[in-house]
């Protein structure tokens, strides 16, 4: 069984958090052209964008570790004006999932959420996404509304839903 710790980002993590989003999302995203993916990372991802996450007072980030190896990442962002709590991203490398590493990232997740007075949690998910859809719905998740997700020149649908905490 592997040793998993969860804890806060740093700076000096984003080059990890690249990594972990270029391998998760060339994994997953087979129905997104490379290229698009990889425009989609330096344009969102890049050093200057992830310093200004870093510093967002409503974003946090986290960072697990399995047996001191760099495993998952997580970003939760507080929507003041819709009032919602999202778990903006979360990622784990692909040699990692089935291992629990996102269930101790969502327990996280709603830990912070009670803490500052939400009683959901919400996510989106691209629907082509089945393995990430079918594990959060059967985790709580119901998912009420969709909209185009564009990720380089490629738009699919993404799933917009919530958990009750």
């Amino acid at each position: 069984m592997h040793q998993i710790i969860i804890r806060s980002w740093l700076k000096s993590d984003f080059k990890t958090v690249r990594k972990i989003l270029s391998e998760t999302w060339l994994d997953t995203y087979s129905f997104i052209p490379e290229e698009d993916i990889l425009f989609h990372l330096d344009k969102f991802y890049s050093e200057e964008k992830l310093n200004i996450l870093f510093i967002d007072p409503y974003t946090q980030c986290f960072i697990t570790e399995s047996d001191g190896l760099s495993s998952g990442w997580m970003k939760l962002y507080e929507n003041k004006s819709q009032k919602r709590f999202y778990v903006s991203s979360l990622y784990v490398l692909p040699q990692f999932q089935g291992s629990g590493i996102g269930k101790i990232f969502m327990n996280k997740a709603e830990e912070i959420a009670k803490q500052k007075g939400y009683y959901r949690i919400w996510l989106g998910v691209m629907k082509d996404n089945i393995k990430a859809l079918e594990w959060y719905k059967k985790i709580g998740f119901n998912f009420v509304e969709e909209e185009p997700f564009q990720m380089g020149k490629t738009t699919v649908m993404h799933l917009i839903g919530y958990k009750l905490i």
